[in-house]
């Protein structure tokens, strides 16, 4: 037996203890194995290259709904994807706020937020929206496949996403990843 080469004392008692154990510690080695040791932020799109999913939500403060044809068109933009009750987006604001004053639109899509939650954090943070669409069940956040907030998106002329980035996005990452992608797509039109 194995446990004899290496010097082991094994009974039978002991040995129905060990199998449990070896057990999940085999599927805890093979899961972590299969996240492949990636950067969850790094995580592929499937809407890469694709247009933005069909939707109709309402727009937050508003009485009609908007859609796919209210959004920019003949220009690049992005599409941010944040909550309230969302700490990340907290810190991430002031980094929209800054996009937008640069005169780069954003989509604000609330996800599964109270409208007067976010009609006040807008009024105290300022709104660096062009278009606040409430996403209160998901439906969108489901169609753009996330995993959670916030999240960004790169939009083309076309309204092809052309970039995710999964998390708080930071001047930093703006400047060095994002903005220079932007760049390459702002002045593409159809």
């Amino acid at each position: 037996m194995f446990t004899h080469a290496i010097g082991l004392k094994v009974n039978r008692r002991n040995s129905v203890f060990w199998i449990p154990v070896v057990v999940v510690v085999a599927l805890c080695v093979s899961f972590y194995v299969s996240l492949g040791f990636k950067d969850r932020s790094e995580l592929p799109s499937a809407l890469i290259d694709h247009p933005i999913p069909p939707f109709e939500l309402p727009q937050l403060n508003a009485e009609e709904l908007a859609s796919n044809a209210d959004l920019p068109s003949n220009q690049a933009y992005l599409v941010n994807v944040w909550a309230t009750w969302c700490a990340p987006c907290l810190f991430e604001h002031p980094v929209l706020m800054n996009i937008a004053s640069a005169g780069i639109p954003i989509v604000g899509v609330s996800y599964k937020d109270d409208d007067e939650k976010a009609l006040k954090w807008l009024a105290d943070k300022g709104n660096p929206f062009s278009l606040n669409l409430m996403d209160r069940q998901g439906s969108l956040a489901i169609d753009l496949g996330m995993s959670g907030v916030p999240v960004t998106f790169l939009v083309d002329a076309q309204g092809v996403i052309r970039l995710k980035h999964m998390g708080e996005l930071t001047q930093e990452e703006w400047e060095a990843e994002i903005k220079p992608v932007f760049d390459s797509f702002k002045d593409a039109t159809v």
